[in-house]
């Protein structure tokens, strides 16, 4: 699944709002005194659907437990989440910051999805030794692969910090914060981060331990774990083996370490034993992962622009970058594995983005939220306070919208666009060098220009310039003419792109992308080997490549920092106040924040759905349905020959189930990107799945939940199971597993 905070260029905006200020003072200090009325009135709890919400672990005692256990749940609050005792969020780890993963023996061992270990597969991968086309199985520890840069992290604990990031106020925050987490890590190897609920309304402490060395153990081929390929992605039924096998590692004392093969698998606090008895319609099911974004909360106007500008803008651009790097990767093997876990991420968002503006427009998303600010509205002027609090924050939010929508569109373009071809993200590694010559700063400069000196071979050994050339077409065009001129790199004054002349077949923007790829050190080994061994200002000033990435980034800063910027401080503090105002309009109504990587549980049932007219989906699939869909030598539906064949004779062993293979299994689990990877466990706490994706009709549920049609798809753990035992023989992983009979 898609995690979107993936795209973000840039991660953090410095901007001086210091002349910007609301009609009211200070809305910051408003929504922190605000606190106290949502979070700290004590009123009791009242309960949401119960396949709603991403849940905070640590208030699963006084929020969840009782509606679990209504449900099935046979394990206790502290069972699910403890800070001083094993506990299943001990056997939950978020794995690189875009995925889950979950230890599945008591040496390391962890199940994720085959997409979130894709670009390990695909790094680790060569034509002669091609783990993506042919799978990769260890036989022992001394086989396993470290992935350079993978890590895992382990939640420790949560605490509220909400009351003493108040008392610190807006100008002692970062100071509280700092304070905060040395205390929570002084003496320890854990890290811990503060992060913001309902949008800066409550503020939680998050302490990890991470570990850096995570080995690959076991992948099947793509024909398994990528059955079905972009037709399927997001679509049920499903006959996917989405899953992969990694291990972490730790130093002797099981403490995190760097890479050694000194050495030790980890020894968990906790793992999920494996149930071999599978699901049935109704049975309790949970999750627990690191989702990354929602916006449940978000007004019209949000949703108004993301319907009429941010989707389509997505499935424009990338759609034209995957037609380009499609042709290049069906023509030959080396870019169609090196590029492949690009190209997958791409292909992924691109289709989330079709089918979220499908469903808004199916299920009217804009006018139901019309509706609700109605009473909202309604409900704030009523009353003087209220209305002093609440009375205009919808309006400001509209206004930010239409004040700042070129912008808005500009942000879409520059980072899916612009900074799409692989030279311009090449280049800000020599700005940042740049800069440092700029500020006579020789010492940083050379150690920057170091840095890409040493890296040189290992960014152009996976680097086509063919195929970039072609994107950097593409792109560029789509600047140029979608656009208003104001908004326009100031590159497109220059004489380098002025003077390019269309030719023969290639246009204008052909030939400045032509002009970059003939000259450039950003786009050659050569070119740039030669620009390092005596790097200078002045020929990085003449240098057509680095001339548009700094173009860029003048626009960068000259709008989007200091304009997007503008709105996004706006939004950010006027959504503070309007998600206080909800929580104080519904005080009855259970809410939690909306995901923000960090970990939450949900909880719910397996159910099948019936997405439209006539049509009625069931809650399993098994594997008749891949000898169904199998086109034999097609890249997507080919099924390899042992399956085939195991498939044929129903050679099962202990993992089918009335001559039957079960091998996808949906339920209403309230999940989104970020939590691919992530287990569903039973009621008994055991492993039955692993989740990896969403259905074609809950693409909205980043904005609302609909409980009718809302399905989390994930691959049984029986499947799982078979796959490694009877399909690969690997019993060096089996041999790991707690499998309950």
């Amino acid at each position: 699944m898609f995690d979107p905070d993936f795209f973000l260029i840039f991660t953090t905006i410095h901007v001086n709002f210091k002349k910007f200020m609301y009609k009211k003072l200070s809305l910051m200090i408003l929504g922190m005194a605000l606190v106290f009325g949502a979070f700290a009135t004590g009123h009791e709890p009242k309960p949401v659907p119960p396949n709603e919400g991403m849940w905070l672990p640590h208030l699963v005692r006084a929020m969840n437990i009782d509606e679990m256990q209504k449900l099935g749940c046979e394990l206790s609050a502290e069972e699910i989440y403890s800070v001083n005792k094993s506990s299943i969020k001990d056997a939950v780890v978020q794995l690189g910051g875009f995925c889950t993963a979950e230890v599945v023996s008591g040496s390391g061992l962890l199940f994720t999805n085959h997409h979130c270990a894709y670009d390990a597969i695909a790094t680790h991968s060569t034509q002669e030794d091609d783990y993506l086309t042919d799978g990769f199985w260890a036989s022992n520890q001394g086989e396993e692969i470290h992935t350079p840069g993978l890590t895992v992290s382990f939640l420790v604990r949560i605490e509220d910090v909400t009351k003493e990031i108040a008392e610190a106020g807006p100008e002692g925050r970062r100071d509280a914060e700092t304070r905060l987490v040395a205390e929570a890590t002084e003496g320890t190897s854990y890290r811990a981060n503060i992060r913001d609920m309902f949008k800066g309304n409550q503020q939680l402490l998050f302490v990890y331990e991470t570990f850096r060395d995570v080995r690959l153990v076991g992948a099947p081929p793509s024909a398994i774990g990528k059955f079905g390929g972009d037709t399927d992605n997001w679509m049920w039924p499903r006959h996917t083996g989405d899953f992969a096998v990694l291990r972490v590692y730790a130093g002797a004392d099981n403490k995190p370490a760097d890479y050694s093969p000194d050495n030790r698998p980890y020894k968990p606090k906790h793992y999920l034993p494996i149930s071999l008895k599978g699901v049935q319609e109704g049975d309790f099911a949970m999750t627990l992962g690191f989702p990354g974004s929602t916006d449940r909360y978000l007004t019209s106007s949000a949703i108004k622009h993301t319907y009429e500008v941010a989707n389509p803008s997505v499935v424009k651009i990338l759609g034209e970058r995957l037609r380009i790097m499609k042709g290049f990767m069906d023509a030959d093997d080396q870019i169609r594995i090196d590029l492949a876990s690009e190209y997958a991420s791409l292909s992924n968002y691109h289709k989330y983005c079709i089918g979220q503006n499908r469903g808004l427009a199916r299920r009217g998303l804009i006018e139901e939220r019309v509706d609700f600010e109605k009473k909202f509205q309604q409900w704030a002027t009523a009353d003087s306070d209220r209305k002093e609090k609440y009375g205009e924050i919808l309006e400001q939010i509209k206004r930010n919208y239409e004040a700042s929508a070129d912008i808005l569109k500009l942000r879409s373009y520059v980072n899916m666009a612009g900074f799409g071809p692989g030279f311009v993200a090449y280049g800000l590694q020599y700005f940042r060098a740049k800069r440092a010559l700029d500020a006579d700063n020789q010492e940083a400069a050379d150690a920057a220009f170091g840095r890409l000196e040493e890296g040189l071979d290992d960014h152009f050994a996976e680097y086509f310039a063919n195929v970039d050339e072609k994107v950097a077409a593409a792109m560029i065009r789509m600047m140029y003419n979608d656009l208003p001129k104001e908004m326009h790199p100031s590159v497109f004054e220059s004489k380098n792109f002025t003077k390019a002349k269309a030719k023969g077949d290639m246009d204008r923007f052909d030939a400045y992308a032509a002009k970059i790829f003939d000259k450039s050190f950003l786009t050659d080994k050569g070119r740039a080997a030669s620009f390092l061994s005596d790097p200078n200002v002045k020929d990085m000033a003449k240098d057509p490549g680095f001339e548009y990435v700094n173009s860029l980034i003048e626009l960068f800063i000259s709008k989007l920092q200091m304009e997007g910027g503008m709105f996004d401080q706006v939004d950010e503090q006027a959504m503070m106040v309007y998600e206080a105002g909800m929580m104080e309009m519904m005080k009855d109504k259970n809410f939690y924040p909306d995901a923000n990587s960090t970990m939450r549980l949900s909880y719910g049932k397996v159910i099948p759905y019936d997405p439209r007219d006539g049509v009625s989906y069931k809650y399993q699939t098994y594997g008749e349905g891949i000898l169904e869909k199998e086109v034999p030598g097609d890249e997507e539906f080919d099924v390899p020959e042992k399956l085939h064949r195991l498939l044929k004779a129903k050679d099962f062993g202990p993992y089918g189930e009335n001559g039957r293979l079960p091998l996808c299994v949906l339920t209403d689990n309230d999940i989104t990107g970020g939590n691919s990877g992530s287990p569903l466990i039973n009621g008994k706490g055991e492993l039955i799945g692993i989740a990896f994706d969403g259905n074609w009709e809950s693409m909205t549920s980043d904005l609302v939940f609909d409980d009718a049609i809302v399905r989390t798809i994930s691959v049984d753990a029986r499947y799982v199971l078979f796959v490694i035992d009877k399909y690969a023989n690997c019993q060096y992983i089996m041999k790991e597993l707690s499998v309950k009979k």
